[in-house]
């Protein structure tokens, strides 16, 4: 018998409070575990009915994930003690128990100040909230004598040949009966072996891919003697590896759409919501077109991977870390890296692993020392020999830090849009053809390229986020500001701004701003992936794709058109246009593998424009050449729709304005520099620094660009067309109170209204107006502002 204790546990606070709980379970957020972790103890009871009157067997309870130190007691004798927090471990319970119906099971868990303990493997608890408690399954076996312990399944590159290893509870080789289910439940195959170590052949396999995500069922039956048992599991056949800077999944290219998965919860906060949930939530992410999560800094529970096994999402597990790795959470690393790749062999959805992430823990830049480059390198290397079957990197680096020795060259990069456009576009161009150095030594062979971190923000409304976060403060890495819950923020927010519209604009600024890196991305074929920052909101951090309830932002409908294999770009596109001409480089990115013959078609909203007949292979990023027309003043969108034969594999669309020649009769004062003078603001360089490691840049917590919405303006063609307008100054005024929408034509807001500041601001004094703005002094920015101010 093998089943999940889920229900039935009493869990007890310290001051003595009890309450009925499921699990897996985190001990409840409260003042002192967020945002700054520290010291928290509570117990777990439950009466195990389930061994009564099966006396003779052997009882091991099997805990998937308790963090951080447990104290294990039956019967009130204690039977184990355990610490760290990620790793599965298992403890015979068979003498202390009764077998009546009455056998009590304590765990006592308590965490510790994170801060006090760098050296502890602890993931990102001082980011979001520290975790305490049971956060995985528990299992209960009750088995013989012998019992199967294991069974773990490799399938080879012939994608039909299987290693199989039945590992016995007494490291014994036993005669034992396989049978294997085909995904329609039909015997494919039933043998008798007497070794450990098997290998066996799938007939007619049908393979596990993304598009088609097939999952065999394996029976072990053994019986010997007075022994007997039967292990049950799911796998599938599929196999991945990488050839001439490709990622092949079953010989075939694939090209990863991905987004970073932190997996943190409003409610349940470390742990997993129950299955209908998880399959509500990772649907979404097939629904926008991803074909791969990032399991960030923390190891999955087993449901996790069954719902990406069955969707058919690829999965990829960050090990967690510490902030200052010591021998002996190296040593942990390296135990938890086998036992977590044991743990998950048989799920065919996880197919990459990181050993560190960001260098953090340890220094893995141009002066990293021999001890930990050898430490590194021998930790990848154990990484392939205990399962050759998966891709890992050594460290999945940034800017500061390099890869050693790797299967994937990946790298992070944070450039805000539309302010930083330029560094965008170049970083992915050295990083495409190699000219951005990413390993400390060049590799041998040419690797798969990932753009593994990007993105940027859109806030969600913070009036529908459930449980106590309303509550909390939107801290920063730890860091608390007076007044700084989201209520007491999105009141700062009132005072100069319309509150359903802004954060309407946040939420258009980050569809836009994936968009334009994703297109960028997708220019360089020599790029075969990449992974958005993130899947969801977490607690203060806001760049996810659905908010941290895991519902849509307003872009939900059109992020898939992005994440797809076919995709029409339109290089370098002009939003802003001084008169009716429009004039585009169209590119066609195929990412399938297939050729592609069919037609692409560009449209406005109102009027067809034009056809072309296409061949494209696969893999490859066609110029498909110029194109010019005349706009009409009330088109707004120019499509670029892809079709093959009578199917639309894709459809892109750009924002597009036309702007009027229209007199302005206000002062323009223009300015770029910080020493100019303004009553009530200061002129603020992007590189002045707000709360530690903010500036008004906004690479990683980005910057918003709201508009005043009562005039007459195509917002997505202004917010598109402003990386040519833009200057590196701000006005940021002294006191908020006296700043206002009405005057406030283009703000900037960092993050959670951490600043507010202005780009085009109009200032009425002694009846007169007057344009303060930062943009630069161009023919373009004048248009502009007159477009804007003249429907005043």
């Amino acid at each position: 018998m093998r089943i999940k204790l889920k229900d039935n546990w009493l869990f007890t606070t310290d001051d003595g409070t009890s309450k009925n709980i499921s699990i897996p379970h985190n001990f409840p957020l409260n003042v002192r575990s967020y945002p700054n972790p520290v010291f928290e103890h509570g117990s777990y009871k439950r009466v195990l009915k389930e061994v009564k009157n099966v006396s003779g067997k052997r009882v091991f309870l099997r805990f998937h994930g308790v963090d951080y130190h447990s104290k294990i007691f039956v019967n009130n004798k204690q039977v184990f003690e355990h610490t760290n927090g990620y790793d599965l471990f298992e403890i015979e319970i068979t003498d202390f128990l009764n077998f009546d119906g009455t056998d009590e099971l304590i765990v006592e868990v308590s965490d510790y100040d994170i801060s006090e303990h760098p050296e502890r493997v602890a993931g990102k608890q001082d980011w979001y909230g520290n975790s305490t408690g049971i956060i995985q399954d528990v299992e209960l076996w009750v088995v013989d004598e012998v019992y199967i312990k294991s069974v773990t399944i490799y399938p080879k590159d012939d994608l039909k040949t299987v290693d199989c290893f039945v590992e016995f509870s007494d490291g014994k080789d036993y005669e034992f009966e396989v049978t294997v289910l085909d995904p329609q439940d039909i015997v494919v195959l039933n043998r008798k072996f007497n070794k450990g170590k098997i290998e066996f052949e799938i007939p007619n396999p049908q393979l596990w891919s993304t598009e088609k995500p097939n999952l065999y069922s394996i029976i072990v039956n053994f019986k010997d003697g007075n022994n007997e048992d039967s292990f049950k599991s799911r796998f599938g056949i599929r196999y991945v590896k990488i050839e001439n800077g490709r990622l092949l999944l079953n010989g075939e290219p694939i090209y990863l759409f991905g987004a970073l998965d932190q997996n943190f919860y409003p409610d349940t906060h470390y742990s997993l919501r129950d299955k209908v949930k998880m399959l509500s939530e990772l649907t979404k992410a097939k629904d926008m077109g991803l074909n791969l999560l990032r399991y960030h800094v923390k190891i999955p529970d087993d449901l996790y991977l069954e719902i990406a096994d069955e969707l058919g999402i690829l999965v990829w597990i960050d090990l967690p870390y510490a902030r200052e790795l010591d021998e002996k959470s190296r040593k942990y690393l390296e135990y938890l890296l086998e036992n977590t790749l044991k743990r998950h062999a048989n799920h065919p959805s996880f197919i990459i692993m990181s050993l560190i992430n960001e260098s953090w823990g340890v220094k893995i830049s141009e002066n990293i020392d021999d001890e930990t480059k050898n430490w590194l390198v021998s930790f990848y290397h154990k990484a392939k020999k205990i399962d050759p079957t998966r891709l890992f990197v050594d460290n999945s680096a940034c800017v500061g830090n390099l890869h050693v020795v790797s299967d994937i060259d990946d790298y992070h990069y944070y450039h805000s849009f539309p302010y930083h456009n330029k560094q965008w576009k170049e970083k992915v161009e050295k990083f495409a053809s190699g000219k951005f150095r990413t390993f400390l030594k060049k590799p041998e062979k040419i690797l798969p390229k990932v753009l593994s971190e990007f993105g940027v923000w859109g806030l969600p409304d913070q009036r529908t986020w459930e449980f106590n976060w309303p509550s909390y403060p939107v801290a920063l890495m730890g860091m608390v500001f007076d007044g700084s819950t989201p209520e007491e923020i999105m009141k700062n927010i009132y005072g100069f701004h319309n509150l359903e519209d802004f954060i309407f604009q946040t939420q258009l600024h980050q569809f836009w701003g994936l968009k334009y890196q994703i297109e960028t991305i997708r220019l360089h074929p020599e790029i075969v992936g990449y992974v958005i920052t993130e899947f969801s909101d977490i607690a203060w951090e806001a760049n996810g794709l659905l908010d941290y309830n895991r519902m849509p932002k307003f872009f939900y409908p059109y992020i898939r058109f992005l994440n797809t294999g076919v995709l029409g770009i339109i290089k370098n596109h002009t939003s802003l246009l001084k008169n009716s001409k429009y004039i585009a480089d169209i590119f066609i990115s195929n990412m399938l593998n297939k050729k592609i013959d069919g037609k692409m078609v560009v449209r406005t909203e109102k009027r067809f424009l034009k056809e072309i007949q296409l061949s494209i292979e696969p893999f490859k990023l066609s110029n498909i050449g110029k194109f010019e027309f005349t706009i009409d003043d009330e088109e707004q969108n120019i499509f670029v729709e892809i079709f093959d034969g009578g199917e639309m594999l894709s459809r892109n669309f750009y924002p597009i304005m036309k702007l009027e020649i229209r007199e302005l009769h206000k002062e323009i004062e223009w300015i770029s520099d910080e020493k100019v003078k303004i009553d009530n603001f200061e002129v603020v360089h992007e590189s002045k620094r707000i709360f530690g490691n903010l500036d008004w840049r906004c690479d990683w917590i980005s910057g918003f660009t709201i508009f005043n919405t009562l005039r007459d303006l195509n917002i997505s063609a202004v917010l598109w067309g402003l990386n040519e307008l833009v200057s590196e100054y701000i006005l940021v005024p002294k006191k908020l109170e006296k700043f206002s929408t009405r005057n406030s034509i283009i703000s900037k807001v960092i993050g959670w209204g951490f600043g507010i500041g202005t780009l085009l601001y109009v200032k009425n004094e002694n009846g007169k107006s007057k344009i303060f703005t930062t943009l630069k002094n161009s023919e373009l920015s004048k248009m502009l502002i007159s477009n804007i101010i003249s429907k005043e």
